[in-house]
């Protein structure tokens, strides 16, 4: 029985020093954090002013765990604002410009073989037009016979020999305001299925060999006179465009010339001003967006359209009008059967979605506002009629001799000025509504305005618990050797 009673003591006063060494923990730790609300809870004389000043700090501490859920909510909502800047230069890469005929096919140019086969010509280029614009088959959908067409017969030969020539249009090309300064030579000529020939200004590949505009203001860009030739237009009421002029399109210059959806029309007998802006984005990737980091040069149109013709030359084995390559091009047979069939797989069976072609983070874009007025003025019509009408030769009897012949000025010209009316760049720029050190930040001023607490305190913290759980394994070393003390002296 005395043995008992003293084992009882013994364990006794080892749990009250036990309890005692872990008051004088949590004592040390609450006097001497910088963690406000804790000190005051133990230096507080009286049960009242402790559980005022815990009710106090409890209040304070939900109050932050509200605000910190709310800012790491916000964080991961991935939001961004979009900065605006205008830059201003003292001289600005000129855009690339792609010029179009309304007209595909010149009646003075089509071969002789083929001038009784022009409905059948037009027929393949609307339904080449059919099959580039609509996903799937239709009850509207063309139904035509190529066995008239020789299969050897190349539509993209037949729309260069007898297309747009600007070479014979061109009246006038002027850079810089300098007369004459430019001319056919300097444009690139490109097939466009829907507009036959078309013609690309400033598209060089090396941005040191482009040319760049070093004032603002009509005149100082490109201009040029051209003329139409309306009575060379061969489209028809049933087939064809029903307009007489051109259309246009300033574009990047790894872009392509997407004429049918963004070229701008300009009609003949006027002066159409140009005014281009020049317009830079760019964009974040995920989470925030969802564009990607690209090499130079790359352009997702361009990248689309690569996708789409190796799909149809798989399964086609040559090459669709409007696409350059190498595979020879289609013949009338593949390109209304085979190439229709491929784009119609490609469109609606999921292969589009398959292309790794990533939007960029950076993107330029050129925008064009028109403006126009009549050309020529009633007071210089005869000097343009002097200075461009062609000569014609004229049999009389037994004489012949050359006379102008007259030229329609308000059917025929078309006078074109592409310019830069500011030599600034205007930047639209994504930017993280909330950045991870903004999070930080934030987080840290909440948890000082409600809790006192700074990267300090958490080392404090540390220091606390660290104290604590070495003390806890000492003392359950302690307790079993006390134990087999106990044991053995029985």
């Amino acid at each position: 029985m005395r043995q008992t009673i003293v084992i009882f003591v013994y364990i006794k006063k080892i749990l009250s020093s036990e309890f005692d060494m872990k008051l004088d923990l949590e004592r040390e730790f609450a006097e001497n954090t910088t963690l406000h609300g804790i000190a005051r809870i133990f230096q507080s004389a009286g049960v009242i002013l402790k559980l005022i000043w815990s009710v106090i700090f409890l209040t304070a501490f939900g109050l932050f765990v509200w605000q910190f859920s709310e800012r790491v909510t916000a964080y991961l909502r991935f939001d961004y604002n979009t900065l605006v800047q205008v830059e201003h230069r003292s001289k600005l890469t000129f855009p690339a410009v792609t010029i179009c005929s309304l007209n595909r096919f010149y009646s003075s140019r089509i071969a002789a073989e083929y001038q009784t086969q022009l409905d059948k010509v037009f027929g393949f280029a609307d339904t080449l037009n059919y099959y580039y614009a609509y996903s799937s088959y239709s009850e509207n959908q063309p139904t035509e016979s190529w066995e008239d067409f020789n299969n050897d017969f190349d539509f993209e030969l037949f729309g260069e020999q007898s297309g747009f020539r600007l070479n014979d249009s061109l009246l006038r090309c002027d850079w810089k305001g300098k007369k004459d300064s430019c001319s056919a030579d300097n444009f690139t000529a490109i097939f466009i299925p829907d507009y036959g020939v078309c013609y690309q200004f400033n598209t060089d590949d090396k941005d040191e060999n482009r040319l760049r505009q070093t004032l603002p203001g009509a005149g100082n860009g490109l201009s040029i006179l051209l003329d139409i030739k309306q009575e060379d237009y061969t489209e028809t009421f049933k087939q064809g465009h029903h307009e007489a002029g051109l259309k246009f399109v300033v574009h990047d210059w790894h872009d392509l010339a997407l004429v049918e959806t963004l070229g701008l029309a300009i009609p003949p007998g006027f002066h159409t001003y140009a005014a281009v802006r020049k317009k830079k984005y760019e964009e974040l990737p995920k989470p925030w967006g969802n564009c990607k980091s690209v090499k130079d040069g790359y352009n997702k149109k361009v990248c689309l359209s690569d996708c789409r013709l190796d799909h149809i030359v798989r399964s086609c084995n040559c090459r669709p009008l409007g696409y350059t390559g190498n595979t020879k091009i289609c013949t009338p047979d593949q390109q209304a059967n085979c190439v229709a069939k491929a784009l119609q797989e490609y469109r609606s069976s999921g292969i589009s979605d398959e292309c790794d072609c990533p939007t960029p983070c950076t993107e330029v874009v050129f925008t064009s506002s028109l403006s126009m007025t009549s050309f020529p003025s009633d007071k210089l019509a005869e000097e343009y009629q002097k200075e461009y009408a062609t000569l014609k030769d004229v049999v009389e009897g037994n004489s012949s001799f050359s006379i102008r012949d007259d030229l329609d000025l308000r059917k025929n010209l078309v006078y074109l000025d592409v310019y830069f009316d500011e030599l600034s760049e205007t930047r639209f720029k994504q930017v993280e509504a909330m950045s991870w050190s903004a999070l930080l930040s934030d987080l840290g001023g909440q948890m000082g305005l409600f809790l006192g607490v700074s990267a300090i305190t958490a080392a404090e913290v540390l220091e606390y618990l660290g104290r604590r759980t070495y003390r806890l394994f000492k003392g359950k070393r302690s307790n079993d050797n006390r134990v087999i003390e106990l044991n053995q002296s029985k």
